[in-house]
């Protein structure tokens, strides 16, 4: 599937940004250096032009540089999907809830950056019918969790996603952890990974297939575009450690500390002892 072009010949992306509506809908604009890392672990495990899902797909900028084989959308914004179906003429995009969202579509992988921490409470009576059809365990909290598990439901094999860094550790997704289980393949702490929030985020990297227990973590810095480390870890459903440079310690030379504080020691007595001589000869003056 090929993106629209501007004259130049470069892949151009309308973007909706309506931010009344966007913030209304915990969404924010992912931005360029991520949409980029994204992609290149989207090819990294699908190989070029993959067929994608996106259920919360807004102007389909989170697939700019994918340039996905087939394209199949879900957003609740009709000023979005309109963009996103311009963006890629040839793509099936659905406007409605994406909770309500019941074709049975596998596509190789879902790529999604869904909304944060919109509450299960706050939902239309509709969807909170259809979550509790498919996952009757879901009663309260945040809907973080349902956007992933209902994205899963749409992919053959890979699940890549951006998520509030919450869910690896908050109780209310333990459910998810749990679900998840040996599937979570890779964890990265991303910073400075949008273009209007300082929030660090996840990016998760999940195969259905993969039975190891242990997953890969990273540091990456959109703004310097480097990854900042990385290590492999255990699973554990109770908390998804994300990885955490070791500080760099100063080392003390004890032997300089010590020479130094017998020095100022000496000093001290030696400007006591000036002051007592002094005193001493001003008043027997």
């Amino acid at each position: 599937m090929k993106l629209n072009e501007d004259v130049g010949g470069n892949l151009e992306i309308v973007e909706h940004n309506n931010r009344k509506k966007a913030d209304k809908f915990a969404e924010y604009i992912t931005g360029e250096t991520l949409r980029r890392y994204v992609a290149e672990k989207v090819t990294h495990y699908c190989g070029k032009y993959p067929t994608v899902f996106d259920g919360a797909c807004g102007s389909g900028q989170l697939e700019q540089f994918i340039s996905p084989n087939e394209f199949i959308g879900v957003d609740i914004q009709p000023e979005a999907v309109e963009a996103a179906r311009y963006n890629y003429p040839s793509a099936e995009i659905y406007c409605q809830s994406f909770f309500q969202f019941s074709p049975n579509i596998k596509m190789q992988c879902t790529v999604m950056n869904p909304p944060f921490s919109i509450k299960f409470k706050d939902l239309p009576k509709e969807d909170k019918q259809a979550i509790q059809a498919s996952y009757p365990w879901k009663k309260s909290g945040v809907v973080d969790d349902i956007f992933i598990l209902k994205g899963l439901e749409h992919c053959g094999r890979y699940g890549f996603f951006i998520a509030f860094a919450g869910i690896a550790y908050r109780n209310t997704e333990r459910k998810l952890r749990e679900l998840i289980g040996n599937q979570l393949a890779e964890l990265h702490l991303v910073e400075n990974a949008f273009e209007d929030t300082v929030i660090s985020v996840l990016f998760l990297v999940i195969d259905k297939r993969k039975q190891s227990d242990l997953y890969e973590r990273v540091l990456y810095d959109c703004k310097t575009k480097t990854e900042k480390g990385c290590d492999t870890a255990k699973i554990n459903p109770e908390k998804w450690d994300v990885f955490t440079p070791e500080i760099e310690r100063e080392e003390i030379d004890i032997a300089a500390l010590e020479a130094e504080i017998a020095k100022q020691e000496a000093r001290r007595r030696r400007l006591e002892d000036e002051l007592d001589e002094f005193v001493r000869i001003t008043f027997k003056q």
